[in-house]
């Protein structure tokens, strides 16, 4: 045990000692101290990237000051970009996808031991080409899915997998876009190609797709229109070219 201990004490003052080194030099150290399978034209900030088993795909850039520890799986697909300031931390795996982007001042965490009466899958799966933007917090306590293409836009909503008896999932389909300030409860859901508005309260499953959801507590408010459906429609970052699924919503 002590041994254990002594062994974990030096590989964080490692981690800590590489914050400040250039990035081709830290991904040098951590493909050889830590056996991370970095690809090629991955570039990071300074950052702590402290987890068990990680893949980084091509292109792919981490900025300044995150804080990704604790995690069992860390998995970012290629050309994703995590900004400045965010916490990563805790659960069995993270799962970012290609081209999706995590801002800045995020707080994405998974409670480690949590008590509940029930099991829970502590996981966060974010799809290509989604984007988190600014000021969120999101609990994978339980497993949280954020569908392809999806939008986390503006500032400070709330996504709660656990309350203090119960840990439930949450699940985002794709090519949604999430207000601001928006509070997703345990075992909440959105369908695909809607449109939540500011500050609205889900507390429930809603399935339907292309739905324009809002209210507290929410509600479906109408179909989603034509005025609308540039806010699901359109590629979330401007490097990505043409519409995103919009074959998919005009069938």
């Amino acid at each position: 045990m002590e041994l254990l201990e002594a062994s974990m004490r030096v590989r964080n003052f490692i981690h800590l000692l590489l914050v400040p080194t250039p990035s081709w030099l830290k991904v040098f150290l951590y493909r050889n101290l830590f056996k991370y399978r970095i690809e090629p034209g991955v570039r990071i900030g300074m950052s702590i990237i402290r987890v068990d088993d990680c893949f980084i795909g091509a292109g792919t850039r981490i900025g300044h000051f995150n804080y990704i520890s604790s995690i069992k799986r860390l998995h970012i697909g290629s050309n994703a970009i995590i900004g400045v300031f965010n916490i990563l931390l805790g659960g069995e795996s993270v799962e970012i996808g290609d081209e999706a982007q995590i801002g800045r001042f995020n707080e994405i965490n998974s409670i480690i031991n949590p008590v509940s009466t029930g099991g829970s899958d502590p996981r966060l799966i974010v799809g290509k080409g989604a984007v988190i933007t600014a000021w969120h917090k999101i609990d994978y306590t339980d497993r949280i899915i954020i569908g392809d293409s999806t939008i986390i836009a503006g500032r400070h909503s709330c996504l709660w997998t656990h309350n203090r008896q119960q840990v439930m999932p949450i699940e985002i389909g794709r090519n949604c876009y999430v207000g601001s300030g928006v509070q997703m409860v345990p075992g909440s859901t959105l369908g695909s190609y809607c449109v939540v508005g500011l500050g609205a309260v889900i507390t429930k499953k809603f399935d339907a797709d292309s739905s324009l959801i809002a209210g507290v507590p929410a509600r479906v408010v109408k179909p989603l229109d034509e005025a609308a459906r540039t806010l699901v429609e359109f590629p979330t970052r401007p490097d990505l070219a043409g519409v995103a699924g919009a074959s998919d919503l005009h069938g």
